[in-house]
């Protein structure tokens, strides 16, 4: 019972108005009699101060004073120490009547006079006696309220004032109802947009200009909170996709090394089968020959899918620093001058100074260097390198551009795909290519967030790469 904001707010209005009214009408109806009669007895005591102080035998002559009190339902009965009329309260002039109101409230009770003037409350009447000396003369006073009058009067605004409090406990409910649902609706709507919000993924945002203070800060409170869980969630879907990423980067490995040793394993296998059976010491050193370089092959292999598989899996944790660039590919070029001379390549350098870019200065390396001994091997013989560092204001540029074969169009995306060797299998200084190289340099320069890329001229090939300043 009363569960909700609206109900509790109906109900303790309600009892509020309830215990107010019903205190007031309580108290008026126990004391308020009480007090009125109290209220008039000091009036009268009042009164009687101030006529001791004027001329009684003015009375006879001028009453009006007198005569305003009466409208206040206030009663005289004043006479002399002959006990003649001075002044008595009668609707019509009636000296009869008069002296028989002297008689009986006062000649009858002479003995209760005193000088101080005295007031009693009784069953039927508020009234007050006293006796006033003015020269030669005694005044006695009696003043007097009959209470009939009163308690009728009384009971008639009890009446109206019962009807009063349940006239206004009906409008309290009412009103507590408009009210409360004033302030609750709001509530309400935070509520459920809040439960929207939940159900879309925590994407909605709750209106934080509210019509109460309070609200609106309970709004912009709740639009926080449901902004740090969207980013806990979203951090969790990237834990999660980073997580799979990684298990299945750690598959593919596994499955892309031992699809690759299967070949060169078995070559190896049937090799040594042979040596012996051969009895041929040359046979026999071409076999072995053979064998040494197989494991060679195998272990570039290794080694190049070792680096793909740290560089992809520890993408987030990857060491970056501002690096010159033109230094770098200058010592790149330099680790291979033998093996431009070894295959009869002239080499080129048309490196810009001064070009730097933030960049991991391993894996680039690598990239570069992989871009140079693919460029030495599709080279012609007696070929041209060409290797170029420039800089605009966005991007650090570098291009390898050899005067070997076009790339066939049907080949334009094939080259960048893991283990990728083409129709020919090109040997360089002897060696035999992985199929792993450019899609090393892709990988690299994708983790840079920079462009790669080649174009077939008219009597050469141009790959590039651009890092972003």
């Amino acid at each position: 019972m009363f569960k909700t904001i609206r109900s509790k707010m109906i109900f303790w209005y309600t009892t509020i108005v309830m215990l107010t009214f019903g205190s007031i009408f309580i108290i008026f109806t126990y004391f308020s009699e009480d007090y009125y009669y109290n209220k008039k007895a000091q009036v009268m005591e009042n009164l009687y101060n101030y006529m001791s102080t004027i001329d009684m035998e003015s009375l006879k002559q001028d009453s009006r004073f007198l005569m305003s009190y009466e409208e206040n339902k206030l009663h005289f009965i004043i006479c002399d120490e002959n006990f003649e009329k001075v002044y008595v309260s009668q609707k019509k002039k009636n000296e009869e009547r008069a002296k028989i109101k002297i008689n009986n409230r006062i000649v009858k009770r002479i003995n209760s006079f005193q000088p101080e003037f005295k007031t009693r409350i009784s069953h039927t009447k508020i009234k007050g006696k006293g006796i006033i000396t003015q020269g030669q003369h005694t005044y006695y006073v009696y003043i007097y309220e009959n209470k009939i009058g009163v308690k009728i009067h009384f009971s008639y605004l009890k009446l109206f004032f019962g009807i009063i409090c349940i006239v206004a406990l009906v409008i309290s409910i009412g009103l507590s109802c408009i009210i409360s649902n004033r302030i609750s609706r709001p509530i309400r709507n935070i509520e459920k947009n809040t439960k929207k919000s939940i159900d879309n993924g925590f994407n909605v945002d709750l209106d934080e200009n509210q019509e109460f203070k309070e609200l609106s800060g309970l709004a912009k409170s709740i639009n926080i909170i449901m902004k740090q869980i969207r980013d806990h969630i979203d951090d969790l879907e990237k834990e999660i996709e980073h997580k799979t990423m990684v298990e299945e980067s750690r598959r593919q490995f596994v499955n892309n090394v031992s699809h690759e040793m299967k070949t060169p394993l078995a070559i190896i296998s049937s090799q040594v089968e042979m040596l012996e059976l051969i009895d041929n010491e040359e046979k026999r050193h071409e076999y072995c020959k053979s064998i040494i370089q197989e494991t060679t092959d195998m272990s570039e292999m290794i080694n190049e899918m070792i680096l793909i598989y740290s560089m992809q899996n520890d993408n987030e944790t990857m060491a970056m620093e501002v690096a010159d660039i033109s230094e770098l590919v200058s010592v790149s070029c330099e680790r291979y001058e033998d093996l431009f001379q070894n295959n009869n390549v002239a080499l080129h350098k048309e490196i810009e100074t001064g070009c730097r870019a933030k960049v991991n200065v391993r894996f680039l390396s690598q990239a570069v260097e992989n871009y140079i001994t693919n460029s030495i091997k599709h080279s012609k013989k007696n070929g041209r390198v060409f290797v170029r560092v420039m800089q605009n204001d966005d991007y650090v540029r570098i291009e390898v551009e050899n005067d070997g074969e076009a790339i066939p169009e049907e080949d334009k995306e094939k080259i960048w795909n893991k283990f990728y060797r083409g129709d020919t299998v090109e040997r360089l200084n002897g060696q035999k290519g992985s199929g792993l190289g450019l899609y090393l340099v892709k990988s690299i320069v994708e983790i840079h967030h920079g462009n790669y890329g080649y174009k077939n001229l008219k009597h050469s090939v141009l790959f590039y790469m651009e890092l972003p300043k």
